[in-house]
Order: C-alpha cells, then structure tokens, then sequence
C-alpha cells in the first residue's frame, strides 16, 4: 500500500516541481548547483524532491582501498541527507520502481510521485556480459560491501595458503589473485592488491610461497581511451611491479576454482574479482524505446542533456549516453563526468525556474587521467598531454580526491587513514 500520492502542482499553485532520482556524484552535484544557481526570492517557485534508496554516497573513487585495507569502509560513507534538505530538497528514502515519462510520473515502494521536470541520476549497476559463472564466483568493485569482501577474501586466501601449502612451495591458486577488467578501477585494484599481499606475506613472515596478481583485459590495451602514450606507460608500471598483464584476452567462463579463457588456457584461482564493466541502472533500462542505446543499455540525450521526445527527462551521470566535441566519442562514466554534467543542468534547470532563456549546451571538459597505482607510485596524464609518473601522480592523485570529499569529517577519516598506511599500518581485520 502506498502511503503518500504526490500530485503534481495544478496551474494555481504556480510552483515547479523538480524530482531527483538519485543522490549519487551525478544527483548531488545538480541539487548543490541548483541551489547556488537559484536566488532565494525563487525559492518559492520551485518544488523539489529527490529520491534514492539509501541516505549516503559511497566516494567510489576509494572503493580499491577499501579492498585492500587501506581506508576504512565508513570513512568513504557521506551522509548526504542534511546536505539535501540545505539545498532546499524534500529527501524521500525509498526505492524507485519505474519512471512513466507518458504521465510524468515516478512510482516508488510508498509514493505516486508526479514531476514537471525529471531528474534520472541513477548511476550504474555490475555488468557481468552473461558470462557463464561470474555472478555466482567473482565478487565485483561497486559497493562497500564488495570492498569488504575482496578485502576477507584476500585475508583468508592468505590465511589458508600458509595452511595449505605444498612440499614443492605451491598454493594451488590460493595466493593467485585474478582482475578481469583493465579499466581505471581493475588496474587500481590490481595495483593495490599486489602490495596489500606483498605486505602480509611479509608481516605473516611467509617465506617461499609466490604471489600472483593477473590483470586480464579484452582490448590490446589497458585504458586505451586515454591514449597510446597512456597506455604503455602504465602497462609498463604495472609489470614492473610485478603484476601480469593478459591483454587481448577474454573470460569464458568463471567457476569455483578456476577461470576459463578465449585461447583455451585456464588459470587456477578462487580469488576473482571484477571490474569488467557496468549496465544502466535497471530502472532507467525500463524506459526502452528508441532512445535506449541497445549496445550500451545508456539513454540517448542531447547537447542539454534531454531525452529526445521527452524534453522535460533530463539524464545525468552513467545512466546517459551523450556526445563529446571529439567526434564519435561519448562521456566517459567517471565520477568526474558525473560532477560535470550535474553542475551544468542545476545551472539549467534553475533558469528555468527563473523564466530566464538558457540555450548553452554541455561541453565536457578533459581534465586528464589519473592512477593511483600503490605506495608513492601513480600516473597521471594532465590536460595537456603532459604524462606525470611516480611520487609527484600519487601526490596529485591523493590532493584531488582529499579535495573532492565533500565533508570535513570524512577529509579527516581519510588522511587519517593514509597517515596511517605511511607508518604500515594496513587494516588487516575481516568484516563479518
């Protein structure tokens, strides 16, 4: 039953409703620009609502090091419902069941809600691609919870490999730890994992057995859409730091113990962990029609970010497909992209509140690629072109993202935390 039908505004009420689904990068980004784009003397011409299904924001950009022990999986946790109701925002935690763009309408577990203007800031969900068995044996990187569990899983695989181990110094696979995905999240994943297992086979006093950290990618190379430069460089990095790279190679196929590639070779592991990709969110994927991407699953938008057909739906974040200035080139699904497109449509939609004409289109800005790739060791390729590597990447890479935590406390929580790994100190505890 549900508690609450949110009409829309009738003509004399004068007020423009504006619903949010989501409060992610993309969703929290646009509610902070609205509000700073809106003068108060217009606060009372607007009706705003956002929705999502949890009251925090998970900075996933940290999500490897919560993997791997580094930060602390509360300390990446905002809390984004005060936030929302300083922006001017009613907050409604509950979960979005579909959007029907024919009447304006979003249906939540408990509420009808009607909109003149939509917000979709949905992100993304794991994409496993149907490949046979990785739903039920790979663990992705998407939540807290995943990186909980590839942290456990790294401590208990080390846990039993000493326990385990044969006369001829073999784990059989259990300190084997395979990547599938060499986008920015699999190759900070892998990076990190090398050294987080480097260092307990050091603090365990295990002596004798090999580690394996194998990064397996399906293009010819890692994160070949930032470049050839790029990608040398950091196929370079990896290696030298002891990390495999299997390039131009696909899964097959994942079971409890082993993976299966395209070229018949096995690999021996039950430490598999994914970061091949991402689908829309399945509520924005319920919209179908013509503006759904079938490759991608994205919706279509245009320069202003609207769905076409139904200009009054705006998408923002991962759950939109638009063009870049570089032909045939679409935004990229960052964090970064995310904050980008937000800022611009608050600015948009707060015109609109304002009746004030606003025909300038998104024009996404490149501001450059950045790896944090272990202890002091990073690759960061700037706006220019201009490739950075070693101490001074990981320093930028570490100053921006402290940056762009958006709460005092949580900036806090973690530069506490790589103060800490300065001194050695890894989280080496399982979560239950």
């Amino acid at each position: 039953m549900r508690a609450a039908n949110y009409k829309k505004n009738d003509e004399n009420s004068g007020k423009t409703r504006i619903v949010v689904l989501g409060t992610g990068f993309a969703g929290s980004a646009f509610m902070e620009s609205f509000s700073r784009n809106l003068p108060r003397r217009y606060r009372d011409n607007a009706d705003l609502i956002a929705v999502n299904n949890t009251n925090y924001l998970t900075f996933s950009p940290l999500l490897h090091e919560v993997a791997t022990g580094e930060v602390f999986e509360n300390h990446i946790t905002i809390p984004v419902r005060s936030e929302i109701i300083n922006h001017g925002f009613k907050f409604l935690e509950e979960e979005i069941e579909k959007v029907i763009p024919e009447r304006n309408e979003v249906v939540t577990e408990h509420s009808n809600l009607k909109y003149d203007y939509l917000v979709m800031a949905l992100g993304s969900e794991n994409n496993d691609f149907g490949i046979d068995g990785v739903a039920e044996h790979a663990i992705p990187l998407k939540t807290i919870k995943n990186g909980e569990l590839i942290r456990n899983k790294i401590l208990e695989s080390v846990r039993n490999a000493v326990s385990t181990e044969h006369s001829d110094g073999s784990t059989n696979g259990k300190l084997t730890f395979a990547i599938i995905g060499g986008g920015a999240s699999g190759v900070e994943l892998a990076a990190s994992t090398k050294e987080y297992v480097d260092n307990l086979q050091y603090d365990y006093k295990i002596t004798g057995l090999v580690s394996r950290v194998i990064l397996i990618e399906a293009q010819c190379h890692l994160m070949e859409g930032s470049g050839n430069a790029f990608s040398t460089r950091l196929e370079s990095l990896l290696k030298e730091s002891g990390i495999e790279l299997l390039l131009n190679t696909k899964v097959t196929k994942v079971t409890e113990d082993e993976i299966l590639l395209d070229n018949g070779n096995f690999i021996k592991t039950s430490n598999v962990f994914w970061t091949a990709g991402v689908k829309n969110s399945s509520v924005a994927a319920m919209m179908g029609g013509s503006h759904v991407n079938k490759k991608s699953g994205r919706i279509i938008v245009d320069q202003f970010l609207r769905v076409p057909g139904f200009e009054n739906i705006a998408v923002i974040g991962d759950n939109g497909l638009v063009l870049t200035q570089v032909q045939n080139q679409y935004v990229p699904q960052t964090a970064a992209a995310a904050v980008q497109e937000g800022n611009y449509l608050g600015e948009r939609l707060a015109s609109v509140v304002r009746e004030r004409k606003n025909n300038v289109p998104f024009i996404y800005r490149d501001k450059g690629t950045m790896l944090s790739l272990g202890r002091f060791n990073g690759l960061y390729k700037l706006q220019n072109g201009f490739i950075l590597s070693g101490f001074s990447a990981w320093l930028a890479w570490r100053l921006i993202h402290i940056i762009k935590i958006s709460t005092f406390q949580n900036k806090v929580e973690v530069f506490s935390d790589w103060f800490s790994l300065a001194l050695h100190r890894r989280d080496v505890i399982r979560s239950h």
